[in-house]
């Protein structure tokens, strides 16, 4: 059942592309000033961030569970996200990922009636969230976004996008 279970998840996983990334289109003045020189990382963005880890999630590949990430916030991680972010480098324990297969409905023996769950780094997840928050943040103050934008901004998604060209 694993090997069949692969098989399928491999053929439906979109394969990745080594082809040259598209131009983009709209591009504004951008002075010095506009430029994202670096990601603020600090001890009170990491340690709020542990605050907000669910106790209940997976600890995924590299093993920390959120409930023990949360419990040992003296450990640097400050200083190993700042390391990792100067150095250009991610462990690979942050960047696999442990498939567990989840069963939808009908027949149990056909793989195409499983999803996959990813279960990955929680402490990944707080890198990718620092960055993310400080990269959206230089964005929208920098006006690089549009208001035609709704998918990954604070306070809209999809359904304000239907609503506002619907």
């Amino acid at each position: 059942m694993v090997d069949a279970l692969n098989k399928y998840f491999s053929s439906v996983f979109t394969k990745e592309s080594y082809k040259p990334h598209p131009s983009v289109e709209y591009l504004p003045d951008i002075n010095e000033s506009g430029v994202l020189r670096d990601i603020h990382i600090s001890e009170d963005i990491v340690s709020k961030k542990l605050d907000l880890l669910r106790d209940d999630k997976s600890g995924g590949p590299d093993d920390p569970s959120p409930r023990f990430l949360k419990r040992i916030k003296d450990v640097p991680l400050t200083m190993i996200f700042r390391h990792s972010l100067d150095e250009g480098v991610v462990p690979m324990d942050w960047r696999t990922a442990n498939v567990s297969p989840i069963f939808k409905k009908g027949d149990k023996t056909v793989p195409g009636n499983y999803r996959p769950v990813s279960l990955t780094s929680q402490t990944c997840k707080i890198f990718e969230s620092i960055i993310r928050d400080d990269l959206v943040f230089h964005l929208e103050t920098q006006g690089l976004i549009r208001d035609s934008q709704h998918g990954f901004r604070r306070g809209n998604s999809c359904l304000s996008n239907l609503l506002v060209f619907g």
